[in-house]
């Protein structure tokens, strides 16, 4: 998730584990924002070199996220995505691959995609939650379990399921395997 820079010089996303397998009911279009925001938020990460605050935005510019997507949104399409985003809760590590449990529903706290946001002509902005915050910034500890997600292949999607069965298939290569899970806890993962 370094700067951005356009998918064919870097088409694999750097992306935390945790927040590849999650569960949510939003669209595949709320998804991919939200993942180029991930991306944005890393870029501002690197480039401050520190931690942005509860209420510090990262920013996109709208021409970079219409490259990303192939086409350019309507803004007032973005601004609907965006609050959907906001309001929609995110439980995620759902598959628990590094042992630290789901995460995201502790005690009745929710915890959503991001805590505010702001669309212009010109960017997009988002503030994320403490927790989403750290885990983009942990990812260069040695500890961490990561993902690379092909964008090209990602942002082809038409569908939503289709993008949830590519991100479990794409972390169990080489593994050989995906895990087992009862029909419930899979319809609930596929949101």
């Amino acid at each position: 998730m370094s700067a951005l820079v356009p998918s064919e010089k870097r088409p694999a996303i750097k992306t935390p584990q945790e927040l590849v397998h999650i569960k949510h009911r939003i669209s595949l279009m709320q998804y991919k924002t939200w993942v180029l925001m991930l991306r944005a938020y890393r870029a501002a990460y690197e480039e401050k070199g520190a931690s942005l605050g509860d209420e510090d935005f990262c920013y996109l510019p709208m021409d970079k996220f219409a490259e990303h997507l192939g086409y350019q949104p309507k803004k007032s399409d973005v601004e609907h995505d965006m609050e959907a985003i906001r309001k929609e809760p995110i439980i995620f590590n759902v598959l628990n691959k590094d042992g630290s449990g789901e995460k995201g529903d502790e005690g009745r706290r929710g915890v959503g995609f991001i805590t505010s946001w702001y669309v212009s002509t010109n960017r997009i902005g988002v503030a994320f939650p403490r927790i989403i915050r750290e885990a983009i910034e942990n990812l260069d500890n040695r500890d961490t379990i990561f993902h690379l997600l092909n964008w090209q292949i990602f942002n082809s999607f038409t569908g939503k399921y289709e993008a949830i069965i590519y991100k479990l298939c794409k972390d169990y290569i080489g593994v050989g395997k995906t895990p087992y899970m009862t029909l419930e806890k899979f319809r609930a993962y596929m949101g």
